[in-house]
């Protein structure tokens, strides 16, 4: 686990506790040479009850302020327990329209 990623995990587990949380690294899947800067979060929290996703969106961003100046992109899907129970997964990530360099 990259150190950022392991920041963001430990972030969302004091914030919101979550039920379901998945910090993942996709940086490997775009262009570029930053091995940190494309991250997916699924998050199942009870914080997020009665919240729009707008809201719980800007809750996130609001919890990584500084760590977005260093974070290109940040694919947020974020749950309620009884939305997470009726999909289970969250959706895939697009394909970067850079394509990966190897």
């Amino acid at each position: 686990m990259s150190d950022m990623q392991q920041h963001l995990t430990e972030q969302l587990q004091l914030a919101l506790s979550p039920s379901h949380l998945e910090v993942i690294n996709e940086s490997c899947n775009h262009a570029g040479p930053a091995s940190e800067s494309h991250f997916k979060l699924v998050v199942v929290s009870t914080q997020f009850d009665g919240l729009t996703l707008i809201a719980r969106h800007r809750l996130i961003n609001q919890l990584f302020k500084e760590e977005l100046n260093h974070i290109h992109a940040l694919a947020m899907h974020t749950y309620t327990s009884d939305e997470w129970q009726k999909k289970a997964a969250a959706p895939a990530s697009p394909k970067c329209s850079g394509g990966h360099l190897s």
